[in-house]
């Protein structure tokens, strides 16, 4: 009885072990798509905000 609660044990450890690669990949592809959004997000309003700073002085000297 002891015997097979060990074994089954040991195969629920090996189990794990092996999803944990795939884990980790998938957390680190989250964490890069949620960065790549956050980057783009980023470049937009940099954009934007350059865009109405250009636009305000060529209004005011223009």
């Amino acid at each position: 009885m002891i015997a097979q609660t060990n074994d089954a044990n040991t195969q629920m450890l090996q189990k794990a072990w092996a999803a944990l690669p795939l884990t980790r990949i998938r957390e680190r592809a989250l964490e890069g798509a949620f960065f790549s959004v956050a980057l783009i997000a980023t470049a937009g309003w940099v954009y934007f905000i350059t865009l109405l700073l250009v636009r305000m002085i060529l209004w005011c000297f223009g």
